[in-house]
This record gives C-alpha cells, structure tokens and sequence, in this order.
C-alpha cells in the first residue's frame, strides 16, 4: 500500500503537471509575442533613431515572464508564474538610451485688439492715456447701445405677448359676427 505521504507528492506532481500545461500554452503565446516586439523595436529604431521605451519595458517584463515559466517548468523554483503572482516588473535598461519624444514648441500669444482701439492708436498716437480714454469711450458706447438694444427687445416681447392674449377674444367675436353674416346671406328671400 501506498503511504500518505506518497499519496501527497503524487497529487502534488499532478497540480504541477497541469500548472506547467497551463504554463505552456503561455509559453506558446508569449514567445511569438515577443518576436513581434524584437522586429516592431528593430523598426522603431531604423525610423526613429532610438529604440521605444515602451517597447523596452515590456519587452523586459516579458522576457522575463518567460524566464519564470522556464524556471518553474524545470523545477528550479515552486513559485508560480503570472497569473498566480504579479506580472514581473522591468528593469533599468543597460544599452542604449530609450526615444524621447520633442516638446513641441509653445506659439505665441497673439493680442487681438477692438477696430475701435486700433483706429484711435493710428489717429491718435499722440499719448497713450488719451488712447485709452478713446478706448473706454467706445466700450462705454457699446454697452450703452447694447442696453437699449435689451430693452428694446423686451418691449417688443411684451406687445407679442399682449397680441397674444387679445386675439383669442377678438377671434371668437369676429368668427361670430361672419357666421352672422354668412347664414343671414345663405338664407333665401321670399
């Protein structure tokens, strides 16, 4: 008979079998991955003239996952790779610095001023309070028509209102008043 603690190791080789499955069909995936980032950084650096720091760091993780697999699959270690443990993290590259990308270049401010302000600098450059004062005239002007320019308009929305109401009362009576006239008018004569 066998002894509990051979019983043990064979469910543990078991799990193990069917963790280095796993493990494998990973492996399969992870390695044709790895072979699409090699020529995606060769391009990266043929175009660009630095390899991608993003294609560096992960390439790394992911070498490094295989590494794990590799490990685990030859039982140096009984530490399971990823999904079981975190992903592993990159390490600080040793060869050539990664891409940087170029800051773009801020543009410059560009002031618009009122026609208004313009047209009193060219008439008037004698001094500049008394452009300005110019300037604040104008816009004192402009607020003012635009005030009236309110009110007009509120007006006018008060007479569409009191059309509005009138008409409905009006309308009853006029309607009225040609029916009256319309059956006196079908009605024959004798």
């Amino acid at each position: 008979m066998a002894t509990p603690e051979k019983t043990m190791r064979r469910e543990s080789l078991v799990l193990r079998v069917i963790w280095m499955l796993i493990f494998l069909v990973a492996w399969y995936v992870a390695v044709p991955l790895l072979g699409l980032l090699v020529a995606a950084q060769l391009l990266f650096r043929l175009f660009m003239g630095a390899p991608s720091g993003v294609f560096m760091s992960f390439g790394d993780s992911l070498s490094q996952y295989l590494a794990q697999i590799g490990r685990f699959a030859v039982f140096n270690t009984d530490a399971k790779p990823w999904p079981v443990a975190d992903w592993p993290t990159p390490h600080c590259a040793d060869g050539e610095p990664a891409h940087t990308a170029k800051e773009p270049e801020v543009a410059e401010t560009v002031v618009v001023k009122p026609a208004a302000t313009v047209a009193a600098e060219v008439v008037a450059p004698e001094t500049a309070s008394e452009a300005s004062e110019a300037s604040e005239a104008s816009e004192a002007s402009e607020a003012s028509e635009a005030s009236e320019a309110s009110e007009a308009s509120e007006v006018v929305e008060v007479a569409e209102v009191a059309e509005i109401d009138k008409p409905d009362d009006l309308a009853d009576n006029s309607e009225s008043a040609s029916t009256d006239k319309k059956s006196a008018a079908d009605e024959p004569k004798p």
